[in-house]
């Protein structure tokens, strides 16, 4: 995909066609190529396509490693010791480094940090701050879905999910009620705002995307064995807490923190169990 990317952006034309795959398959259709992802281009321009990929790891490791310290300074106001710790679990261990060499999955979940970021401080502030924070969100969602990994975007969906829904009952049920509808817009419509109008900032890869879908092979949908054939099941219970146990590391089997990590946030979060705030990142871990 790489290649054959590079080679049309240096040409000046837009890749419709390869005709390297099998007897010839659609390009630029396919969402997973990041044909329109903004930081590969230069990457494409600047350098051969082994260090290109190289080099786009080592950048999206650091874009989700800086992200995730400026989440743990903003969100959940750690000294440097805790967020550089966070820094250092989200982007160097778990899910994150198995995704490595999947290079659109690992561009996506960097940004995912981010909306953590931007989500400090919701709920504060004038129409103004939502409709500028809608933008934010809009150009974080946008850059998920032009990297190529659609699931990346259902996976930062339910983590901000997970994390509004308490915040939203306290609003409504806590002991401190304030105008609590005007506070949940102001926590909820940036979010519906950047949603949105990411769809018109991605639309130039989602329509076609959404061509191929209906004239593909699953076109008509997949069976239910089809549809859950990567999903976790529970007898692999210990293959995803050991994933080398017995076997080599097979990385469908990496979906969380390390041990250890997972560890520290539970002495962490016993810690600060009185503290609101931290609730919904304690039902994340």
């Amino acid at each position: 995909y790489w290649y054959a990317a590079a080679a049309a952006l240096r040409a000046g034309w837009v890749p419709l066609w390869n005709p390297d795959i099998f007897l010839g398959a659609p390009f630029l259709a396919n969402s997973q190529v990041g044909f329109f992802y903004p930081l590969n281009w230069p990457l494409w321009l600047l350098l051969p396509t082994p260090y290109a990929v190289t080099a786009t790891i080592l950048l999206h490791l650091a874009i989700g490693g800086l992200g995730a310290y400026a989440a743990g300074r903003r969100l959940l106001n750690l000294g440097q010791t805790g967020a550089l710790l966070t820094a250092v679990s989200f982007t160097l261990g778990g899910y994150v480094t198995a995704q490595v060499e999947h290079v659109n999955q690992l561009q996506a979940m960097a940004w995912l940090p981010w909306f953590f970021v931007m989500a400090g401080g919701l709920g504060i502030g004038d129409w103004r701050l939502v409709a500028r924070r809608g933008w934010w969100l809009a150009g974080l969602f946008a850059l998920q879905l032009l990297a190529g990994h659609t699931q990346t975007v259902f996976i930062t969906v339910v983590g901000l999910g997970v994390w509004l829904l308490p915040i939203l009952w306290h609003k409504f049920y806590g002991f401190v009620r304030v105008r609590p509808r005007l506070s949940a817009s102001y926590l909820l419509l940036p979010f519906m705002l950047g949603g949105v109008m990411a769809l018109g900032l991605t639309a130039v890869q989602l329509l076609p995307t959404l061509e191929l879908s209906q004239l593909s092979s699953r076109q008509g949908g997949l069976s239910v064995n089809e549809v859950l054939s990567f999903s976790w099941h529970p007898l692999l219970a210990a293959h995803s807490l050991l994933p080398t146990y017995g076997q080599s590391l097979f990385s469908e089997y990496v979906a969380f923190l390390p041990l250890t990590v997972l560890l520290l946030a539970g002495v962490g979060a016993w810690q600060w169990r009185h503290n609101k705030p931290v609730l919904p990142f304690i039902i994340l871990v």
